[in-house]
């Protein structure tokens, strides 16, 4: 059921946010077949409604058969999608940056609700996107919403060691989880100039609830 009835994430997080206070808005969306304006202006709108909660889960599209709702023959090779997403993830955050701070002065006294000077087009051409800007959205309210990641691949794990915030990860034992914590923060540090702690690492686990350990372990056995 999950796969024959999956809502848009940022229409599903955006009736989310109107119920949730406390609860961060996390929503996948791809980079090989969203532009870059879009992207920005869709989580733009989710960090104002929610008041900041709003968070990108950047993914690159592991299915094949996608491509073909998208106009093409075949899905992207692993160098271009990847290239494309460190581009993309780029462009969306500059184009979150198309207003300073004070660049909506609001004032009534002398009738300036905008300092222009604060308002920043891109004028962005690279290797695979062209981005005019500016975003048509104000700063959103946490500036920027949180960039996840959870690519596993060679390629994946560099592209969360250069923009990711938070990685999601599965390891199967703790020295697995260990060696994917060193690898992914010594990335961040030797090829990009971050900071080991610009990047908190979130792994995943499954529990498993029952009245005693043995019932427990039954619901665990019939579950899977």
């Amino acid at each position: 059921p999950h796969y024959l009835s999956r809502l848009e994430p940022l229409t599903l997080l955006s009736a989310i946010a109107t119920h949730t206070k406390r609860l961060g808005l996390v929503g996948t969306l791809t980079t090989s077949y969203n532009a870059p304006y879009n992207v920005a202006r869709r989580f733009a709108s989710l960090d104002h409604i929610s008041h900041g909660r709003a968070g990108w889960n950047v993914v690159t599209s592991g299915d094949a058969g996608t491509a073909g709702n998208y106009g093409l023959d075949e899905h992207y090779d692993y160098d271009t999608r990847y290239g494309r997403a460190s581009e993309h993830v780029k462009l969306v955050q500059a184009l979150w940056d198309s207003y300073e701070p004070d660049a909506l002065p609001r004032d009534r006294a002398t009738a300036q609700f905008l300092d222009p000077e604060k308002l920043h087009a891109l004028h962005h051409r690279g290797e695979h996107f062209s981005v005019a800007g500016p975003l048509n959205i104000e700063r959103p309210p946490q500036g920027a919403p949180v960039i996840f990641q959870a690519g596993d691949s060679d390629q994946g794990r560099d592209l969360g060691a250069e923009i990711g915030e938070g990685i999601f990860t599965h390891a199967g034992s703790l020295q697995s989880a260990k060696a994917f914590y060193g690898d992914i923060k010594g990335r961040a540090v030797s090829k990009y100039g971050r900071r080991p702690e610009d990047l908190v690492i979130l792994p995943g686990i499954g529990v498993v609830i029952g009245d005693t350990d043995d019932e427990a372990a039954d619901l665990e056995q019939h579950y899977r």
